[in-house]
């Protein structure tokens, strides 16, 4: 294995030594144990010692229900079709000290920030909070994924008291930068990056402060976009405060202060009760980030660990490499991202209260890496690159943990992960009424979703982690900027193979029309970074293709629409991920993909008859059917004896692959029934201190090591997952390689790998039993 000079944890105890580390000045800001509440401001903490059921659901709804007008108000004001079509942003309500009480049903991480936003406020401006405030914040090191993620927090007071807060955090449509759209793959550092915005009181005695709006506007390309939409989230927080205030004018202020603690509390119960039905053990996760900035042609490890220690989850980056380029995740993010994952896939059912599960989970980052990097690096590009490969990974990483579970309702919660980039286009340019524009494409909110233990993912039905993202409509971009689509549709064999396979992702393809345009940034990548899950195959990566000189115009004239590249004539242009910008020009045709979600389990388990459907419903090829499956499909018809005599022979295939010997033995083993198990592939035989296979019986590790142990692997080309894999030299010039991880005994595929060849096995679950 490789060395490398990786950073080091600083061993801090002392509550004042950590406030002085982790400041969100030189590093992130991580709130020390105990709130510092300054002697001018005074909160509410008093809270009734019962309430009713009926009054408890009532106010509880109250709550929810604030918090979705919430939104509403800011969707149906705002003017960028980041915030009124597709949903990019987030509401929440909060308690006195900043505890995250309810989040909206947006995007999930942007929530999950804003706690620790209102501890800085309130430990840094405290004396100076009052009402009629609202705090504007981008930095960050304090409190965001990256700067166009804009928080504007609003303190509720009751009677003197500061009772709770309101808050939202909408992405802008460009905040400033070296590019347009504010994400700036091309940033050397911060100074290329737009400006990080630490607390501003924004508006002060419910009006606008027209000085600090000032600075906030002169930063954008955009800025009366960016001053409607600020009106537009300060109209959200209006509406939430005055919902809130009428509960406490009806009810009480102690009642309403009691059911914010109870939703938490039964939050924090149900994740707890949760985690007693899990094993202690940890569970990790590997990727692989590339292109750290334009020009560069490097591959980057990021490690992701979840440790469980009776009720409590320990979460590390540790083993992620030092930061570099404008690839960086900021801690705000990282821990954003780990809870929104476990809001959705642990505890869905209390309707965003995630506050109190979050009293469980503790965070021992490692400064100065990819994924907690120090002040002074670029992160603007964090919505594209970094905070979707670390929800991805958190994805995978909870997602085996919950497959642990002795609870067969807490496995059936796993979900295979999602694409872990955002495939975007953005362009500007002059639109078709001589306007300046900034147009972010967000068609892959459309969205795709992975695998569960007993179900296929899906193609267009949203993203799990934005519940109420919505796709965009091809007929509002056509009528705002300049592009004519020739299609946009699902794209078959995307998804990830899989007993259960993953969601397809989608592929589009515009041209300029009436106007000018240029695309400052899109996504094209060679290495997967969306893992399959107990050996399925992981989904596949974004594409941009580029045909320069073509014949499209031409097509038109004669009453040709093209329905994919290869009908057109024409040069194609290799298009690199973080590359310079596109001209595009009247006869270029630009497509891009986003990628399938990854899929569960090996994928010669699947039933041929699923397999079969997938081909008639045009959701996977023919060839794909047999290359990932095994089954033969001729003239239509399911040729059952061909399929059986192939997948015997792609077994045979692996165990020669993976070096070993014999025959592949018969799937015919069941595992006792008081066995833990790891999804359905793998238990634990206490009596022997090993982990079985759950098909044959044979031994795939020792307790004492890790379940991947004892398999046989068969290391080999990207390229050889699928027809949509492309070998990452295109783009890098690390090797990196695919690895298979086979049962000795019966040739089920068991795990699967994207690495270096030099990167020791990834003891992706290790259970102290």
């Amino acid at each position: 294995m490789a060395t490398l000079n990786l950073p080091s944890r600083p061993q801090i105890s002392d509550e004042e030594k950590h406030r002085a580390f982790w400041n969100g000045t030189e590093h992130a800001f991580i709130p020390a144990g105990t709130l510092r509440v300054p002697d001018g401001l005074k909160l509410h903490t008093t809270a009734a010692d019962e309430v009713d059921p009926i009054t408890f659901e009532v106010i509880r709804h109250g709550l929810w229900n604030a918090n979705q007008e919430h939104g509403t108000v800011m969707a149906n004001l705002a003017v960028s079709p980041i915030l009124l079509e597709t949903r990019d942003f987030q509401t929440a309500i909060l308690g006195e000290s900043g505890e995250l009480v309810f989040s909206g049903p947006y995007l999930q991480y942007l929530a999950c920030v804003m706690d620790n936003v209102v501890h800085y406020i309130i430990e840094h401006h405290g004396e100076r909070i009052a009402p009629g405030d609202m705090w504007i914040v981008n930095d960050p090191w304090i409190g965001t994924a990256h700067q166009p993620d804009v928080n504007l927090v609003c303190p509720v007071f009751v009677d003197g008291e500061l009772f709770c807060w309101v808050g939202n955090n909408a992405h802008q449509n460009d905040v400033g930068g070296t590019l347009p759209g504010s994400f700036c793959p091309n940033a050397q550092d911060i100074y290329f990056d737009p400006m990080c915005m630490t607390p501003m009181r924004i508006v002060k005695e419910d009006a606008i402060d027209p000085e600090v709006e000032a600075l906030y506007r002169r930063q954008s390309r955009t800025p009366v976009s960016l001053a409607l939409d600020l009106r537009a989230s300060v109209a959200g927080n209006h509406a939430a405060r005055e919902r809130i205030l009428r509960l406490v004018e009806r009810y009480g202020k102690e009642t309403v202060k009691a059911v914010m603690r109870g939703v938490l509390d039964a939050s924090q119960s149900s994740f707890k009760e949760l985690l007693a039905t899990i094993p202690d053990g940890e569970w990790r996760e590997r990727c692989y980030q590339e292109v750290a900035v334009v020009g560069d042609r490097g591959a980057y490890r990021i490690e992701l660990r979840v440790r469980k220690e009776g009720d409590r989850l320990i979460v590390s980056n540790e083993g992620t490499e030092p930061e570099v380029g404008a690839i960086n995740l900021p801690f705000a993010a990282l821990r954003g991202t780990t809870l929104a994952a476990l809001n959705v896939l642990a505890v869905p059912e209390h309707m965003g209260v995630i506050g109190g599960a979050a009293r469980q989970v503790m965070f021992e980052p490692v400064p100065g890496t990819i994924t907690c990097p120090d002040y002074g690096v670029a992160v603007s590009p964090a919505g594209i690159f970094a905070t979707e490969l670390g929800m991805a990974m958190v994805n995978s990483v909870i997602t085996r943990m919950l497959l642990c579970s002795e609870d067969e309702d807490v496995r059936a919660k796993a979900l295979a992960t999602t694409p872990a980039q955002w495939h975007i286009h953005i362009h500007a340019g002059t639109n078709q009424r001589g306007v300046y524009y900034v147009g972010p494409m967000l068609d892959a909110m459309i969205g795709t979703t992975g695998a569960q233990v007993h179900r296929d993912g899906a193609f267009a039905n949203g993203v799990w982690w934005i519940p109420e993202g919505r796709g965009p409509n091809v007929e509002a971009y056509e009528r705002d900027w300049p592009v004519l689509y020739l299609y946009r549709r699902e794209d078959p064999d995307s998804g990830g193979a899989g007993r259960f396979r993953g969601g397809n992702g989608g592929r589009l393809a515009y041209v300029q029309h009436n106007g000018d345009m240029a695309v400052g940034l899109y996504t094209s990548e060679g290495i997967p970074k969306a893992p399959g899950i107990l050996g399925a195959t992981p989904g596949s990566p974004g594409l941009t293709r580029l045909i320069e000189s073509s014949d499209v115009r031409e097509q038109f004239a004669a009453g040709k629409l093209p329905g994919a590249l290869e009908e057109l004539q024409g040069e194609e242009v290799t298009c690199y991920g973080k590359g310079n910008p596109l001209v595009l020009e009247d006869a270029s045709v630009i497509e891009y993909t986003w990628g399938g979600s990854a899929g569960y389990g090996d994928p010669l388990l699947r039933d041929p008859q699923r397999v079969f459907g997938d081909v008639a419903a045009r959701v996977v090829s023919v060839e794909d059917a047999e290359r990932q499956y095994g089954v033969i499909v001729r003239d239509g018809r399911l040729d059952e004896p061909a399929t059986e005599q192939r997948r015997d022979e792609l077994r045979r295939e692996r165990l020669k692959g993976a070096g070993l010997q014999g025959e592949p033995k018969a799937r015919e083993a069941s595992p006792p029934g008081d066995a833990p198990l790891i999804g359905e592939d793998i238990w634990v035989d206490r009596e022997a201190g090993v982990y079985r296979c759950a098909h044959c019986g044979e031994e795939t590790g020792a307790l004492s090591a890790h379940a991947k142990e004892k398999l046989g692997v068969w290391e080999h080309a990207v390229e050889d997952i699928g027809a949509q894999f492309r070998d990452p030299a295109i783009y890098v010039d690390d090797t990196i390689v695919w690895r298979e991880f086979i049962c000795p005994g019966c040739a089920t595929r068991l795990a699967t790998e994207v690495c270096r060849p030099d990167d020791e096995v990834l003891a992706e679950i290790r259970l102290s039993l």
